[in-house]
């Protein structure tokens, strides 16, 4: 069996008692590769769908015996399919292979084991450590990840996460065995914080949750069982809302006790009152995104009084000691529950701050606030710093800062970079708010050039409307300025208008420029030019070439109405999964089979459905030109992977 790189894992012969001490390396392997993506089938042996799907269940059941060191016999299991050690072993193939399926597997496993009562539920807990390990890392493959879509996985369905935690919830009562972990892996991560208040006792209905003012000792701790097990936590609108009694009540339990005290990552917004926004906040945070309600929208940001608020509670949460002032002003808001936050104390473990959509303007004293945070490694706000003198400065904080990304005005800026400490600082990103020349933008980026370090490997431009000027730099030309980064990995500029295509010769000078790029990309998002040159298809492969590292690209237009013969095209060997094309030209005169047929040549990896069906419950393929071309480059994914 290969794992990783290629290595061959040499298991050790059977003994007597199935998967002894001795094994456990030999075990784990096997458990991550199944977890991270194998197929059971031997290819020395087809078997049909319907015998593969048995077969897999078995398998899987057998193995799940052996990591508890259950003697097949004692199992119950049966043992007149043998299974040849090739199928055992090196039958297992590490391919893709989505969270859904392996929640499928270890769904079909445990039916097996409770059919059979491999695990029956009065039996205890495995005693040796090891144990734990192998079912913790199964079930760590089965718990949803983020809401938003799985980085592992582009494919990766957001109703997959349904199949995922109904797995889970299958596991936890099989037997105590599985319990924890499976409810470990089931609370992990919440989209909403509702399932958590529903534990309280409490009335529900379509428009509030009402908790009942007298909890009892016993409640309470089943509240905390399952709080203690939630370490991700994105709660922007609740399905249904909280009375504000309800966190009154609860804050009162607290006792000045934060109620999710293992909570790593955060995303929550900010609406009146802000109860919610209080009461998630834990000292044990890594990351932390506040944002507006979905349904708000605001151009000039929330008002000045919640604007205030919320500097004040990032204050709060950072400094060592809180001024009065700003004890106040939490006070004045919610009195109820300034004392609970006082008793949070800082918030010491936070890496990572993201204020950037939160529709409040962070200024001098916030950023003092937070330089004294010795963890905070990334910071995304839109500064105001138009009351700092310019020779205000935080050099001697910020320890960790190595990400920055900034909206506001290119004055502020360039202020806000001459006072930090940027020896660290890996990746950038600023959203200009002014509309400025082409000219004046090139300017800027040289005075920003002089401030940041040569080892960014992450810049994202984001300018306002260009106003018009008589010069038409190119792109090239106009990020001269940045093509001294050597070291640069991921490059998005991203326009709302620019006077010049971008060409074939921009390219060239990028990729000579930044040759270990793994992602670029140079969109306009409003506007196309009248007259376009678009980018020709030796442009987009010199690139690829001169860049082997890509994955992602990202263009705004692409000629197809002069495309070359297909085996004129070389065959490249590279990762791109991901191409964007804002605007094919001469897609009238194209032929999408040569297209497909050159795409398939240029991009090997391009993403592309694993399966094309007549009715599908993801959404229904349109008639974008570029979706077509996927659903022909699909077969042909399809036809190489058979073959080889």
């Amino acid at each position: 069996m290969t794992v990783g790189g290629g290595k061959r894992i040499q298991p050790k012969a059977p003994t007597g008692r199935l998967w002894t001490r001795d094994h456990r390396p030999w075990a784990r392997q096997i458990v991550f590769a199944l977890c991270t993506g194998p197929s059971l089938a031997s290819p020395s042996q087809p078997r049909t769908s319907k015998h593969k799907a048995t077969d897999d269940a078995n398998l899987l059941a057998v193995i799940l015996g052996k990591m508890l060191n259950r003697d097949n016999s004692k199992a119950g299991l049966s043992t007149t399919r043998k299974f040849s050690e090739e199928e055992k072993l090196g039958g297992l193939s590490l391919k893709p292979l989505s969270k859904k399926l392996r929640a499928e597997w270890l769904l079909r496993a445990i039916g097996k084991a409770k059919e059979r009562d491999v695990y029956p539920a009065t039996r205890a807990e495995p005693e040796a450590d090891e144990d734990q390990d192998l079912l913790d890392e199964i079930f760590f493959h089965l718990t949803p990840g983020w809401d938003g879509g799985d980085e592992d996985d582009p494919n990766w369905d957001p109703s997959d996460r349904k199949l995922l935690r109904s797995t889970l919830a299958a596991a936890a009562r099989v037997s105590r065995a599985f319990s924890k972990h499976a409810l470990d892996g089931l609370w992990r991560v919440l989209e909403d914080i509702v399932p958590l208040l529903r534990i309280l006792p409490c009335t529900s209905s379509r428009s509030h949750i009402r908790v009942f003012p007298d909890i009892s000792d016993a409640a309470w701790a089943r509240f905390q069982h399952y709080a203690l097990r939630l370490r991700e936590l994105k709660s922007i609108k609740p399905s249904v809302p909280a009375h504000p009694s309800a966190w009154k009540i609860i804050v009162r339990r607290l006792e000045g006790a934060p109620m999710l005290p293992m909570l790593r990552r955060l995303e929550t917004s900010i609406m009146r009152p802000e109860w919610p926004v209080l009461l998630l906040l834990s000292p044990s945070l890594e990351w932390l995104q506040l944002s507006p309600p979905d349904d708000y929208y605001e151009p000039e940001g929330f008002s000045p009084e919640t604007d205030g608020f919320v500097n004040s509670l990032v204050q709060h949460i950072s400094l060592p000691s809180v001024p009065a002032e700003i004890r106040r002003k939490v006070h004045t808001v919610v009195p109820e529950a300034s004392n609970h936050i006082l008793s949070l104390g800082r918030f010491t473990a936070l890496q990572d701050l993201d204020l950037y959509f939160a529709g409040i303007h962070v200024g001098q004293q916030t950023l003092q606030a937070l330089s004294s945070l010795s963890s905070l490694r990334a910071l995304r706000a839109h500064v105001l710093l138009h009351t700092m003198p310019s020779t205000a400065s935080f050099r001697d904080g910020f320890p960790a800062l190595d990400a920055l990304s900034l909206r506001g005005t290119a004055e502020d800026f360039l202020k806000l970079l001459r006072a930090l400490p940027l020896h660290k600082l890996t990746e950038l990103e600023l959203k200009s708010l002014t509309r400025t020349s082409v000219e004046e933008y090139k300017s800027f980026l040289v005075s920003v050039r002089s401030l940041i370090p040569s080892g960014l490997t992450y810049l994202t431009l984001c300018p306002d409307i260009f106003t018009r000027s008589r010069a038409a730099l190119s792109l090239a030309e106009l990020l001269e300025p940045m093509l001294s980064l050597r070291e640069l990995r991921k490059l998005s500029c991203q326009f709302r208008t620019y006077p010049k295509d971008v060409s074939d010769d921009d390219l060239r000078a990028f990729a000579t420029a930044w040759p270990k790029l793994t992602s670029f990309w140079a969109v306009y998002n409003d506007h196309i030019l009248d007259r376009v040159q678009p980018i020709t298809i030796a442009g987009l492969a010199d690139l690829l070439q001169r860049c082997p590292d890509l994955e992602s690209v990202g263009i705004t237009t692409l000629d197809i109405g002069h495309l070359p013969s297909p085996s004129l095209v070389r065959r490249l060997n590279n990762r791109v999964w991901e191409l964007a094309v804002h605007l094919f030209v001469g897609e009238a005169e194209a032929d999408l089979l040569v297209f497909a047929l050159i795409v398939d040549r240029l991009l090997p990896c391009l993403q592309v459905p694993h399966s094309i069906a007549a009715k599908s419950r993801r959404r229904e393929w349109t008639d974008r030109l570029w979706d077509k071309v996927r659903l022909l480059v699909a077969p042909l994914q399809a036809a190489r992977r058979i073959g080889s």
